[in-house]
């Protein structure tokens, strides 16, 4: 068993979200002459926290393992969370050396809470909720057997779903989707038990 904790910085590198504003283009947002609004999502930057709890099926540090994965982002007016169960093979580089290239994978559930749109003199507040795709690798170093020093490479982190917000109570359905694209760099330590 495992629990490795994190800490590090995360990139917005691209993502969408269409919605529509009812009082600037009128009702039948798609309809010729009425565009849905664009609005670019993601590219921000945020300080992420993640916590691992996880255990290889072979009872030792090497092979395949599974565990659950939790995300806290912090970022300008907002806030995400991230649970999702997540799958794990640790490749032990030369048999005598604690060191471990991880390749990694996590499909779970996103909440994303923001404040943003200053409008009529407030902000406005959505929450909205996603899936959310983890992929990437990364390299882990067992100290004595016990104690874990890991890195995460850049990890793509993406989420995808229902866009609510600014717009979208005039015209129920009219606010299809949003996706976010990441990059996640993140150095921790952990203890194996």
């Amino acid at each position: 068993m495992q629990f490795l904790f994190g800490i590090g910085p995360s990139w917005g590198i691209g993502g969408s979200s269409y919605y529509y504003d009812a009082g600037y283009y009128g009702p039948g947002c798609g309809a010729p002459g009425f565009p849905c609004r664009y609005g670019g999502f993601g590219y921000w930057g945020s300080f992420k926290l993640t916590q691992e709890f996880s255990g290889h099926f072979s009872g030792n540090a090497s092979g395949p393992a599974l565990g659950v994965l939790l995300n806290e982002e912090f970022g300008y007016r907002r806030f995400g969370f991230v649970i999702a169960p997540k799958f794990t093979y640790d490749i032990q580089v030369k048999r005598d050396l604690g060191l471990y290239i991880s390749p990694n994978v996590s499909l779970g559930y996103h909440l994303l809470s923001d404040r943003w749109n200053y409008y009529n003199g407030a902000y406005y507040h959505y929450t909205n909720h996603a899936a959310n795709l983890q992929f990437g690798v990364g390299l882990k170093l067992m100290l004595d057997d016990r104690w874990i020093v890991w890195l995460q490479f850049p990890q793509f982190d993406m989420s995808f779903g229902p866009r609510y917000g600014y717009g979208c109570g005039a015209a129920p359905g009219a606010c299809p989707a949003f996706f976010i694209a990441r990059l996640n760099l993140l150095l921790g330590g952990g203890v194996s038990f």
